[in-house]
């Protein structure tokens, strides 16, 4: 009997990638299956922010193909991946300080056939702490709370892929442990993640497969338990070389 074929969720293929004639990327292979959590880690200037440009289609790469579900999307726009199901939470977290959090979860709703019911019991259903400060303004939440205001922007749209860049930035290590706990059941729901990390300690232990970038290039790609020691000296020499 033939086994089915199991088509993967995201696939970068031989993708090169850069600014103008700065070259970042060099030729990335890169496979989230359909199900599970993938971390792409490396230092800082490894090329994963480009990475997940490419793969969320804010940068076009020079070759190669970005494949969504079997499908080729290379040079998509962000929003044309956004209604076929990939859906990405950048760096920076992008919530509306001005607004409380009830109306930054309205502003979800713009879009046709959603309803703010759905979308305020998704967000709290995830993050009920959300629901605690539903009426304090989003610029006073903490560090914590406004990542998972921004991370509930994109799962209220049911995503069949989700994208994070860098959520552990600026917080503190409880927090981090907290979030990286709703990305795991996130992944354990059906949904796909790809998670972009600097720190690699808490992403190996949320991680299914891990792939480890530095100077453009994917240095290490396996089981968290297979590249664990080789993560550490990764790091050492691209420090060693910057």
């Amino acid at each position: 009997m033939t086994a089915p074929v199991v088509t993967a969720a995201l696939e970068l293929r031989g993708v090169n990638a850069g600014y103008g004639r700065v070259q970042v990327l060099y030729d990335i292979n890169l496979v989230l299956p359909p199900r599970g959590v993938v971390a792409l880690l490396g230092p800082n200037g490894a090329g994963k922010s480009t990475l997940l440009r490419v793969a969320s289609g804010r940068t076009v790469p020079s070759s190669g193909q970005v494949l969504l579900r079997g499908n080729d999307v290379t040079g998509r726009s962000p929003e044309r991946l956004a209604r076929v199901g990939l859906c990405s939470v950048p760096e920076g977290r992008g919530v509306f300080p001005n607004l409380t959090v009830s109306d930054n979860l309205r502003m979800w709703t713009f879009r046709p056939g959603v309803r703010r019911k759905d979308v305020e019991e998704t967000a709290y259903g995830r993050f009920p702490r959300l629901a605690e400060r539903r009426r304090q303004l989003a610029g006073r939440l903490s560090g914590g709370e406004q990542q998972m205001l921004a991370m509930s922007r994109a799962l209220t749209a049911d995503p069949d892929v989700l994208l994070l860049d860098e959520i552990s930035m600026g917080l503190a290590p409880v927090v981090v442990a907290e979030l990286f706990a709703l990305v795991r059941q996130i992944a354990d729901d059906g949904t796909p993640v790809l998670l972009v990390e600097q720190f690699a300690r808490t992403a190996l232990e949320v991680a299914d497969e891990v792939a480890v970038l530095s100077q453009g290039r994917i240095r290490l790609h396996g089981a968290p338990d297979q590249v664990r020691d080789g993560v550490l000296a990764t790091y050492l020499h691209a420090e060693g070389s910057a």
